[in-house]
């Protein structure tokens, strides 16, 4: 598995875009993204042509505008894709890290939590831990210790996502642990024995968290989340 690798994501137009007509301006093609500038018209020649369109190449270009389309890219392909090399990045002792970036209302939140029935890589990441530890531990192979914990980021504080609200919740400090790097002080960490305990945290920590309603999304979530599994062979 490659140290960093980097896809990105096209989403269905949401009903505002549809109601103002708005045109799809990205096109994917295996790994290339190309991205279509409209104000130059598609008669131009020569270098213009090059100022019309841009194209980028990444490891995944993940088109998921039409899910009738044949190239539509389902959650359960962002999973194979990239979810499976963090599984096995845990179980070889490796640290391993999922990072979501873009603008509010691009599905950052859809691809890393998902909706009912249509999971993101995090749950599918934890059912897939859980489904190996179980199956590990079956056969006596090995056993297993693993804690959550659950942050957000907003307006420049810490905060615990999995503690009931209180001033002790708010504004935790990030130290710099000499051996282990940056951690969280005072950040609480659970103990989990099975996917349905991790489905109940990260549930109760997305309830918690910090929404407001934009230009682009009416439940945008407002600040940086952080979900983290500590995963340790006993």
């Amino acid at each position: 598995m490659a140290s960093v690798r980097v896809a990105v994501r096209v989403r269905p137009m949401d009903r505002r875009e549809k109601d103002s007509t708005a045109k799809c301006i990205i096109k994917m093609e295996g790994t290339k993204t190309t991205i279509t500038n409209l104000k130059i018209p598609d008669s131009v020649t020569g270098d213009s042509i090059r100022e019309r369109t841009k194209t980028f190449t990444y490891d995944f270009s993940y088109d998921s505008t039409d899910c009738k389309s044949s190239s539509f890219v389902s959650q359960e392909k962002v999973f194979k894709d990239l979810g499976s090399d963090v599984l096995k990045a845990a179980f070889e002792g490796y640290n391993a890290c999922i990072f979501a970036y873009g603008q509010t209302g691009s599905g950052k939140s859809y691809t890393m939590m998902g909706n009912p029935g249509d999971a993101g890589l995090i749950p599918r990441i934890c059912e897939g831990l859980f489904s190996r530890i179980t199956a590990a531990t079956r056969w006596d192979e090995a056993s297993f210790r693993t804690e959550v914990s659950y942050l957000e980021i907003y307006n420049e504080r810490v905060r615990d996502l999995l503690r009931r609200k209180s001033t002790q919740t708010y504004n935790l400090r990030v130290r710099e642990h000499p051996k282990d790097g940056p951690y969280v002080e005072d950040l609480s960490k659970h103990l989990v024995q099975n996917y349905t305990d991790v489905e109940e945290l990260m549930e109760a920590g997305n309830i918690n968290r910090t929404t407001a309603s934009t230009g682009m999304n009416d439940v945008s979530s407002r600040s940086h989340a952080i979900f983290t599994i500590n995963f340790t062979q006993v």
